[in-house]
């Protein structure tokens, strides 16, 4: 029996619709081609063949093979299968989510709200802010988040790493441990270098090891994670800034790449709207290298 020609009716609706679902790249060679067309696809290559054997195995290039060979119902479950195929081997595009709706912040200028303001206004997240009291957070606490779909967060570190995830674009583990790592430590680690026990006073200019390996790490980039501002420097930069504006002036002579460090992320502008003019003044007058 003759294989269906393309224009006959041996093609089934949905025989095509697969196809043009699963291929697109792949219909436009030959659906409804002319017979001009058909006669310079038999007398040679078509130059486009090249591109399409990136993702679909040499035997598939010309579809009317397929067609003659299997039929078209075969052909669009082969087509499928090379689809599928490419799109296993294709890289994943970052994607930034847009927030449907403004997500809510419970907070105040005196919390550690301010730096879930900074985050959003560098990463253009829209955010509503609420008056801290009262607070959805379970311990009647601010900072508190809440965003569509009933999440409720609390904790600022949680906070950012959640928004990072949500709508900063970090789309893959790999991405996610790069940051999360810089935001934990920064509440773990950094906060008792910053503040000590009870607010009882700052280690950020007095030896210790720490400080030391972050001079070092800060003498190697501008900022934490592949030399681009990203939520890690929202996190440390935020912890190291509160020093100068609770405990005054910080000599940080011996230090002088935490102290550039620490006045880049003061003099960004969304630092200055988050914190206000005064706190980003008090950085620069404060902080001695």
């Amino acid at each position: 029996t003759a294989a269906p020609s393309l224009h006959g009716t041996g093609w089934s609706c949905l025989s095509w619709l697969l196809i043009a679902a699963a291929a697109p790249r792949l219909v436009p060679a030959f659906v409804a081609p002319t017979t001009a067309g058909l006669a310079a696809r038999a007398s040679g290559p078509d130059p486009r063949d090249d591109a399409r054997a990136s993702i679909r195995p040499a035997a598939t290039s010309d579809p009317r093979r397929l067609v003659a060979a299997f039929g078209p119902g075969l052909t669009a479950l082969a087509v499928l299968a090379v689809a599928a195929r490419a799109r296993g081997k294709a890289p994943r595009a970052k994607q930034q989510r847009i927030a449907l709706a403004a997500a809510k912040l419970h907070g105040s200028q005196r919390t550690r709200s301010p730096l879930v303001n900074w985050y959003c206004l560098e990463a253009g997240i829209p955010l509503q802010m609420r008056d801290p009291l009262p607070s959805p957070h379970p311990f009647g606490q601010v900072p508190h988040l809440s965003d569509d779909g009933g999440v409720e967060v609390f904790e600022s570190g949680a906070i950012l790493l959640y928004l990072a995830d949500k709508y900063g674009g970090l789309d893959t583990p790999e991405d996610r441990a790069k940051h999360a790592k810089w935001v934990v430590w920064a509440n773990a680690t950094l906060d008792q270098l910053c503040f000590g026990s009870g607010m009882s006073g700052t280690q950020i200019a007095a030896p210790n090891k720490t400080m030391d390996k972050l001079e070092q790490i800060l003498g190697q980039c501008e900022w934490l994670v592949d030399g681009k501002f990203s939520v890690a420097d929202v996190a440390v930069g935020s912890c190291l800034n509160y020093v100068p504006v609770f405990f005054g002036k910080q000599n940080l002579s011996a230090r002088p790449n935490v102290a550039a460090y620490m006045k880049r992320c003061a003099a960004r502008p969304a630092y200055a709207e988050a914190f206000g003019e005064a706190h980003a003044s008090a950085i620069q007058t404060n902080v001695v290298s």
